[in-house]
């Protein structure tokens, strides 16, 4: 979702450098969450939504998508001088089957900015890892595939629930709220609990998933809510 300050942001005459930040999510082969970015604050990390990017030498292309024609498979070269990602590529198998998250937002809502906002970014571009191209001493290459271009993956992906809300709900870090894999844009300050009390404690913040939790927060219609209230169970007569 686009927030209004990300449209105008980007709409500006002069606007604040456009940043590139990536996770590379390996928990499924056994691994962790990755953060890095091709970008570099005065030579030292980026921080977005409570999350450090740590700045790598990254090459990514082919994101763009058509109207027509197959799915984008973009490819990404990342630097194997000091030989951390062989070590990874070692321990998991290549990386195959990874997910990779492309975040693209502008400085201006970085953390360490007075108009920090983790809500203001692009909608987020998710891929898999699907086949390592190229690896020598200098770079290791992965081409890469649309999160829905799967083998025997049917559409419409998304099942439709009349009651409960799928989107992603904000997780509390310890010091922040981490927005990066948040696909539901609440941002406020007031927290719930997932029996939707009130709390002022940030970590028991939890979306109950219904509809009455979307209200606690947003308050008047239109909600953004990811179920879909309007379905409802046919019956024969």
């Amino acid at each position: 979702m686009t927030t209004p300050a990300l449209a105008n942001e980007a709409q500006s005459l002069s606007p604040s450098a456009y940043v590139t930040l990536f996770q590379l999510d390996a928990l499924a082969l056994g691994g962790a969450v990755y953060a890095f970015t091709q970008s570099a604050a005065e030579g030292g990390p980026l921080v977005f939504g409570g999350v450090t990017y740590t700045p790598v030498d990254i090459e990514a292309e082919g994101f763009e998508w058509t109207g027509s024609g197959p799915l984008p498979r973009p490819k990404i070269r990342i630097t194997n001088v000091n030989r951390a990602f062989s070590a990874l590529v070692g321990a998991y198998g290549d990386l195959l089957g990874a997910q990779l998250t492309r975040i693209r937002t502008f400085r201006r809502f970085l953390d360490d900015q007075p108009d920090a906002d983790p809500s203001a970014h692009f909608p987020l571009d998710i891929y898999r890892f699907d086949r390592k191209s190229v690896q020598n001493k200098v770079f290791v290459e992965w081409e890469l595939a649309a999160a829905i271009d799967q083998q025997n993956r049917m559409l419409p992906g998304r099942q439709l629930l009349r009651d409960n809300c799928d989107r992603s709900y904000r997780r509390w870090t310890g010091s922040g709220f981490d927005y990066s894999q948040a696909t539901c844009p609440y941002s406020g300050a007031a927290c719930f609990n997932a029996f939707n009390e009130p709390t002022g404690n940030p970590a028991e913040d939890m979306c109950s998933q219904f509809l009455s939790g979307c209200r606690k927060r947003f308050g008047a219609e239109p909600l953004p809510f990811g179920g879909f209230p309007g379905v409802a169970s046919v019956r024969g007569s």
